[in-house]
């Protein structure tokens, strides 16, 4: 391609170059090592590649809507009329996958304003992953997101914060250092305030588990301070602020109840936190309908607990996550119940 030619294309087309080189297959370790690399030291490249990622996530997940198809249509169809005129001259600097690249491109811009139309509402700054699919997001100022699956969360900039709204699921949170705009991670009334460091947060059934890998966090609560009682385990009393506020360093963790009840733990199961990164699930005493929601996540065959009593049943255990089989026939082996599979998308246990 002559340099003008990459030019006009613009760092949107380099970045699509580089996403389909890795959709294609054709990518090593060193690959990966200069991406990461170019998304750390050029800001306006990692715009672009955030951009180009998102639009395609956008394709698989709208694309067999009408609206869609027809936006997706039609930009198609305009590259493949661009790129015949633009390949009809013989060239050598004309790889195939900048005739991809170019394609790509121009679909991203076009789907990105067809969101922008569409009834389907897509908003800047939202990431949600569905039942067992992870990812990772890597926002404008280099903080790094990796999303859990069934994981929903909003991020939006201020002038003196950068704040993510966690809906619901987990999400492990690398922060950027930026002392003059604090990260700050919203899971129901509590916020997680930080600076420069790395940490876990899930936010399922109203409750809420911080844990700490790296630096260190505030933990406000931005509900009744008097209703958000803290029960430490050997924890400093330097830690314990006023309004229900919590500081937690690494190697530490914070639990929330859904009735608001804090319980700090200065010697974090670190292992059991961070997991779900190694495609796992594990559990360390834990009711058995915790565990179940856990598991959810990752399988469209649903698990359902019949009764309350069952569901307080404590187990304990390491699975593989989306091995939905593989935790029953332990749950079977270990507890009193039958699992009813008589329908094909749930699976309801009962006690025996």
């Amino acid at each position: 391609m002559k340099p003008a030619e990459k030019t006009l294309l613009g760092v949107d087309a380099e970045a699509s170059e580089v996403f389909v080189q890795r959709l294609q297959g054709e990518w090593t370790p060193k690959h990966q090592a200069d991406l990461e690399g170019r998304l750390s030291n050029d800001r306006a490249f990692a715009q672009a590649y955030a951009r180009v990622e998102q639009s395609w996530s956008g394709i698989d997940k709208y694309g067999e809507t009408p609206e869609i198809m027809g936006y997706r249509e039609e930009a198609m169809a305009y590259a493949r009329r661009a790129n015949a005129r633009r390949w009809r001259r013989r060239s050598s600097y004309a790889p195939h996958r900048w005739r991809l690249a170019a394609v790509l491109a121009v679909v991203a811009v076009a789907l990105g304003v067809a969101w922008q139309l569409s009834p389907y509402g897509y908003t800047p700054g939202q990431y949600r992953t569905g039942i067992g699919e992870q990812r990772i997001v890597e926002l404008a100022d280099h903080s790094r997101i990796a999303l859990d699956a069934a994981t929903s969360l909003q991020v939006r900039y201020t002038k003196d914060a950068r704040i993510v709204e966690l809906r619901q699921g987990q999400a492990q949170f690398s922060v950027a250092h930026d002392p003059g705009r604090p990260f700050k991670v919203v899971a129901g009334d509590r916020t997680i305030v930080a600076v420069g460091t790395v940490f876990t947060v899930e936010f399922m059934d109203r409750q809420i588990h911080v844990a700490m890998m790296e630096g260190r966090v505030a933990v406000l609560s931005q509900g009744n301070p008097r209703s958000a009682s803290t029960t430490s385990s050997g924890a400093e009393p330097s830690k314990m602020g006023e309004a229900g506020a919590v500081e937690l360093s690494a190697g530490e963790e914070l639990r929330v109840s859904r009735e608001g009840r804090t319980i700090l733990t200065p010697q974090a199961d670190l292992e059991a936190a961070t997991a779900w990164r190694e495609g796992k699930v594990i559990f360390r005493t834990e009711p058995l309908g915790e565990a179940v929601r856990r598991v959810n996540r990752y399988s469209r065959v649903q698990i359902v607990v019949a009764d309350e009593a069952l569901a307080a049943r404590h187990i304990s255990g390491v699975f593989e996550a989306g091995d939905t089989e593989g935790f029953l026939s332990a749950i079977e082996r270990y507890l009193p119940v039958t699992a009813d599979s008589t329908e094909s998308d749930r699976i309801v246990l009962r006690s025996k």
